[in-house]
C-alpha cells in the first residue's frame, strides 16, 4: 500500500481554500500602495489622452475598468464570459 493520506480522508493543515499565500498578499498590498501613490499622475494622463482623442480616452477607460469590475457571466453558459450585444455607437469628434 502507498504511504500518505488515504482516499476519502479529510486533508488537515494548510490554508483555507481561496486564501492567497503570504507572498501574493504582500505583492498585492505593495502594488496597491504604488497605484494609490500614482492616482494624480494617472488622472493627468487620462485627461491628456482625452484632450487628444475621445475615442482613445474611452478605450483606455474601458481597459482600466476590467481591473476593478468583475466580468459578467451567464449561469446558463457554464460560467463563460457573456459576449455583449450592445450596438456600437460612433462618436463624432469633428463637431458636426
Amino acid at each position: 500500500m502507498k504511504p500518505g493520506r488515504k482516499k476519502g480522508t479529510q486533508k488537515t493543515g494548510g490554508r483555507s481554500a481561496g486564501t492567497p499565500n503570504r507572498t501574493t498578499q504582500q505583492a498585492r498590498e505593495l502594488l496597491e500602495q504604488i497605484l494609490f501613490g500614482q492616482i494624480d499622475n494617472i488622472n493627468e494622463s487620462l485627461n491628456n489622452v482625452r484632450k487628444e482623442s475621445e475615442a482613445k480616452y474611452l478605450d483606455a477607460c474601458s481597459k482600466l475598468f476590467t481591473y476593478v469590475l468583475p466580468k459578467k457571466t451567464d449561469v446558463t453558459s457554464d460560467n463563460k464570459p457573456i459576449i455583449p450585444s450592445l450596438p456600437i455607437i460612433q462618436i463624432n469628434t469633428n463637431g458636426n
